[in-house]
């Protein structure tokens, strides 16, 4: 059994796994990969486990693949919630975060809500960093990946713990179908305004979602989050590392709760104890500088990739105008940030000292990569062409 070193503030327990269904023992024979389970302790709030695979077949300095899974742990079938290219080929720490209703709470549900997930992956990769790192003087890359739930819980990560000083830390990210901004979910949001609207278009009811995950989302949405000020946190929409939102933060989750359906109600007398205290014009959405030049983090190596959203045939000129609210529409705004993010703060700031800009041209699409896969898949897990594309742009930096 592994030796962990110890931690103060993170007591750790060893536990063995057990396989609980035969078809995972079926399929861990096959593949011959490694198991074992550790519980962190998160303070007051119970521990979180972390699966890790194929560590002792690695050695130490190999690049390290941190997992976030799609669903919380207690959605897992027994099998791990891994593409089998990474089991078979990897080391991986996969860290099985819990989220509210989704979870399998043994003690208060309070454990699990908002923003439980966060706590449990920052405690769980404070362990992974004290008792998976290269002894010294070697260094470690790690690289963080995430799928559907677990893609914005990586992709933050990612955006806060990636320093090209540290021996042992996050060089880079990928994500499949994630969500990186939720507030793209509200009515008001600009995702869902088309460019030119008839009277027809204002009246129809618009989907705040397009594609079944992405649906099925906008309805958990109030069992995720509970209240809307937390879509507004920028470790669940980590685009909003980059921006402010510039919209007003809804009373509830009410698909007719706006600012403007708030005032309507206090016109028409529907809520006379209600007071206006936001104006109806959303606040100006405004980037803001990220990572802070004072920081030492650095924008990772990024991959974002997203299923091709199969929807009904449009009619008409007027319908393509609107972008819709996709996987694609996610990656796309953070792409768009990331990268100024690097031709904007980090090149700039780098040209104050340093004359050789030719090699820059390309350098913010070069790092941040943004690519559509065309295959039927469960929404959850990447099939064989995002695999394999997952599996050429780990090789490339391992």
């Amino acid at each position: 059994m592994r030796a962990w070193h110890t931690h103060t503030s993170l007591r750790s327990r060893f536990v063995p796994l057990r396989f609980l269904r035969r078809s995972l023992a079926t399929r861990a024979r096959r593949h011959e990969y490694e198991h074992e389970r550790v519980d962190v302790r998160c303070g007051s709030s119970g521990h979180v486990t972390v699966d890790l695979f194929n560590l002792s077949s690695h050695s130490a300095d190999t690049s390290l693949v941190v997992h976030l899974p799609a669903l919380p742990s207690s959605h897992a079938t027994g099998h791990p919630q891994l593409p089998e290219a990474l089991l078979r080929n990897w080391p991986v720490a996969s860290i099985n975060y819990r989220w509210d209703e989704l979870s399998d709470l043994e003690s208060s549900p309070q454990q699990g809500t908002w923003p439980a997930p966060v706590h449990d992956t920052a405690f769980a990769y404070a362990w992974i960093t004290a008792n998976l790192g290269p002894p010294p003087p070697a260094r470690r890359n790690m690289y963080v990946y995430g799928s559907f739930l677990g893609a914005s819980l990586a992709m933050s990560l990612a955006l806060t713990e990636s320093t090209s000083h540290a021996p042992f830390g996050v060089r880079g990210v990928a994500t499949y179908n994630g969500v990186y901004n939720w507030t793209m979910f509200l009515p008001d949001h600009p995702v869902h305004k088309r460019k030119k609207a008839t009277i027809k278009d204002a009246l129809a009811a618009r989907p705040l979602a397009e594609g079944a995950r992405l649906e099925e989302l906008s309805d958990a949405i109030p069992l995720l989050f509970r209240e809307p000020s937390n879509l507004f946190d920028a470790f669940a929409s980590p685009s909003l590392f980059f921006h402010n939102p510039g919209l007003h933060v809804p009373s509830s989750f009410d698909a007719n709760s706006s600012p403007l359906s708030d005032v309507v109600s206090l016109m028409t007398g529907q809520d006379t104890e209600q007071t206006l205290e936001a104006p109806l014009k959303p606040p100006r959405k405004s980037h803001l500088v990220f990572p802070p030049r004072i920081s030492t983090l650095k924008i990772p190596e990024t991959l974002l990739l997203y299923d091709k959203y199969h929807g009904p045939p449009q009619k008409g000129r007027r319908s393509s105008k609107r972008r819709g609210h996709t996987y694609a529409t996610q990656a796309a705004e953070l792409a768009e940030l990331m990268r100024r993010s690097i031709d904007k703060v980090e090149l700039k700031e780098r040209s104050k000292w340093d004359d050789e800009t030719d090699s820059w041209d390309g350098e913010a699409r070069r790092r941040v990569q943004v690519e559509e896969v065309d295959e039927e898949t469960d929404g959850f897990h990447p099939g064989k062409e995002a695999q394999e594309r997952l599996m050429e742009w780990l090789e490339e930096r391992a």
